[in-house]
């Protein structure tokens, strides 16, 4: 009986994780399901408009020539990925914002690896339910280059985290997953902020910097020496008047944009801790692993953002910063282990708040794919409606309120039968 008992207890754990794997899968798929039918309910707004504009050009030099004269501001890559998914599936809603469905997908599955190594499964789950609570998932159905952008910040945290110190292979692996990000977003320049401060604060006197963070600076120098020519453009021709500088309340505010329920999902993890009656016998407070120091370091980058706002780029957006999601993810899921990983209740109720929050809002949108914040979007599914009328009434000119219903309108209605659509001044 004592064996028997013996093998359950040794083996219990080892179900759980297997457990969390299903969870983990079930999560990324019911969010990778959910983005493509929001996809397929959306129009296209107007920044996704210029991602298909030059995603469909003729080819890789059309491409980098229109990036050259300011047809948009990522790097030329990001289109082609798109462009590719626009020949195989077909022109549609969904197949523009597919790279962004899947990339979400696998950045949760790899930020919840991320964590459960440093933890375990029911603590990756927290991490990957963390992410959930965040804007991350608007840009899981936004034909940008952002979800992307999150899960080569999330793939470069786990190298970091998980491959050997010391060795070429893994420095070299580092450096490439940063060389890759920057080939999406400028901005991916960033992600290497927390690993140089983790480096520095541990720094030595004679000690070289690790082969880790060599190889990421030369993952970061080489595509921008690279693309400098196309940063240059455009920086030149639109940083000057950006329509998002930066300014210390847009710097204030980025923390609670990241997770706009933040507060209140505080409050009631918070409130759960006390209601479980959770005994200060039962808290054993662990060392901080150096994985949960490097993640709350994540949360300079946007500090680093606004000092290379402030200096050069006058670009200060928050989504720009979508690569410290990660580690922040990482960093609470660790923090909540140290405290709490020998009362499992505790974890489990805040694993469930968590997971059930992030669902549910993913399921509203899903069920009113219109309530996110582009009003242009109603107005745009107005003029389809009247186009038909206003055709046979034989109007001849449409005018629009502002250049972005005039691109959205533009873009979906049918071919001109001898009318002309004007946009209005923005402002007038």
């Amino acid at each position: 009986m004592q064996d028997g008992s013996s093998h359950l207890v040794k083996h219990t754990p080892r179900i759980a994780e297997s457990w969390s794997f299903l969870a983990a899968g079930a999560l990324a798929a019911f969010y990778l399901v959910t983005s493509v039918y929001i996809a397929s309910q959306r129009l296209l707004r107007f920044d996704e408009l210029l991602t298909v504009h030059v995603a469909r050009l003729s080819n890789w030099a059309t491409i980098c020539a229109a990036l050259a004269h300011g047809a948009d501001g990522q790097p030329p890559i990001f289109y082609m990925v798109v462009g590719i998914f626009d020949k195989l599936f077909g022109h549609s809603e969904v197949t523009m914002r597919l790279p962004s469905a899947l990339a979400m997908m696998a950045g949760l599955l790899i930020t919840f690896d991320c964590a459960r190594r440093l933890t375990d499964g029911l603590h990756g789950l927290i991490a990957l339910s963390v992410l959930t609570c965040s804007f991350l998932l608007f840009q899981g159905y936004d034909a940008r280059p952002y979800a992307i952008y999150f899960m080569l910040a999330a793939l470069a945290l786990w190298v970091w985290t998980y491959t050997r110190d010391g060795s070429v292979l893994s420095a070299m692996s580092f450096g490439a997953v940063l060389f890759l990000g920057v080939t999406f977003h400028y901005y991916f320049v960033l992600c290497l902020v927390p690993y140089a401060l983790w480096e520095i604060i541990r720094w030595k006197p004679w000690q070289p910097p690790s082969l880790k963070l060599i190889a990421g600076v030369v993952g970061v120098v080489l595509p921008v020496a690279f693309l400098s020519r196309l940063i240059l453009r455009f920086a030149g021709q639109f940083s000057p008047d950006y329509y998002a500088p930066p300014s210390l309340g847009a710097l204030r505010a980025t923390f609670s944009n990241f997770f706009p329920f933040g507060m209140f999902l505080l409050a009631m993890i918070a409130i759960w801790i006390i209601l479980t009656g959770t005994s200060d016998n039962s808290i054993a407070l662990e060392p901080m692993p150096s994985g949960e120091s490097v993640g709350w370091l994540f949360l300079c980058i946007p500090l680093a953002g606004f000092i290379l706002a402030e200096l050069k780029t006058n670009a200060y957006v928050d989504r720009y910063f979508i690569g410290a999601l990660p580690g922040v993810a990482v960093a609470f899921s660790c923090c909540l282990w140290r405290h709490f990983h020998r009362a499992s209740l505790v974890s489990l109720g805040i694993f469930l708040f968590l997971a059930t929050s992030g669902m549910v809002n993913q399921a509203w949108v899903a069920w009113h794919p219109d309530s996110v914040n582009y009003p242009e979007q109603t107005a745009t599914r107005q003029f389809l409606k009247l186009e038909d009328t206003l055709r046979s009434d034989g109007k001849r000119f449409f005018l629009f309120p502002n250049s972005i219903i005039y691109l959205q309108a533009e873009y979906y209605c049918k071919p001109p039968d001898e009318y002309v659509m004007l946009a209005a001044p923005d402002g007038l």
